[in-house]
């Protein structure tokens, strides 16, 4: 008797691990695709090659010290003359920060929404570097005023004023970073035409502006100043400046309390002949 043999069937039964290697390459494939879709460009979209590129910096970092015609100079009012009809005052204050003053110096501008341009020494911002940061943090210029303010070592020779203000700018810097440094510099007791001119020197070779003032209060010329007599100066030494671009001198130093309270009748005095407030600055 004849015996039918039955065909076997052969059926796909995936196990755990096919799966794992089937999805492993699903994903391999879709993985390489991406990645050529990707580093896939259009070369006429590239622009230049790398190697030919200028890099345009802010202007502040590339700038040379110098007057409109190219000459070189250090003269932040020479480099930045203002313009006519441009009522425009600097309210500026030098030796600071202290304890005492500085905060009513700023509880002040910020009540008035006015701005204005610390000049700092860095010693003293090392010792309080929160009232630097609140400076800062409000919208005011941070500038330096050298390091130590001691002349006998800051003038003692062009290497020792460069060293003060590399120490000066670096300990800023630290405090509140480089993006809140305004990088002018203030000679301690002026630097007017004739004055201070190898340190001058030194200033254009770092590239480095300084701001002297057209104006000022007289805060440092008494003892015990009266507030009505330091607006009164404000106003006179304003009127005999031929400019309409007033840079104004004040100090926010310990002893200078006057000056905190001589700050609104100045402010107001100068809001009422039309005057607009603003930070000194790299244009």
């Amino acid at each position: 008797m004849a015996t039918k043999k039955r065909k076997k069937k052969y059926t796909f039964k995936p196990n755990k691990n096919t799966l794992i290697v089937l999805v492993g390459l699903i994903l391999l494939i879709w993985c390489i695709s991406g990645i050529r879709s990707c580093t896939k460009y259009d070369r006429s979209l590239r622009g230049a090659p790398y190697a030919e590129e200028l890099v345009n910096l802010p202007e502040f970092q590339v700038r040379a010290c110098a007057r409109p015609d190219g000459t070189p100079t250090a003269d932040y009012q020479e480099i930045y003359p203002g313009k006519v009809g441009d009522k425009v005052m600097y309210l500026t204050f030098d030796d600071g920060p202290s304890k005492k003053v500085t905060p009513q110096v700023l509880d002040i501008l910020k009540k008035y929404n006015v701005k204005a341009t610390f000049f700092i020494v860095a010693k003293n911002a090392e010792q309080y570097p929160d009232l630097l940061k609140r400076i800062a943090q409000e919208g005011h210029a941070i500038a330096s005023h050298s390091y130590s303010h001691e002349f006998d070592t800051l003038y003692a020779d062009t290497e020792s004023f460069r060293s003060e203000i590399f120490a000066a700018k670096e300990s800023l810097i630290n405090i509140v970073g480089e993006e809140h440094f305004t990088d002018i510099f203030r000679f301690p007791g002026g630097a007017f035409s004739g004055q201070r001119e190898e340190f001058k020197e030194v200033l254009i070779q770092e590239n480095v502006p300084y701001v002297n003032w057209n104006c000022l209060t007289g805060d440092a010329e008494t003892r015990n100043p009266v507030p009505a007599d330091l607006i009164a100066k404000a106003k006179k030494t304003a009127g005999t400046a031929n400019s309409d671009s007033l840079i104004l001198l004040m100090h926010d130093a310990g002893a200078k309390q006057a000056s905190a309270d001589a700050l609104p009748g100045i402010i107001e005095a100068f809001q009422k002949d039309g005057y607009r407030f603003d930070t000194l600055k790299r244009k």
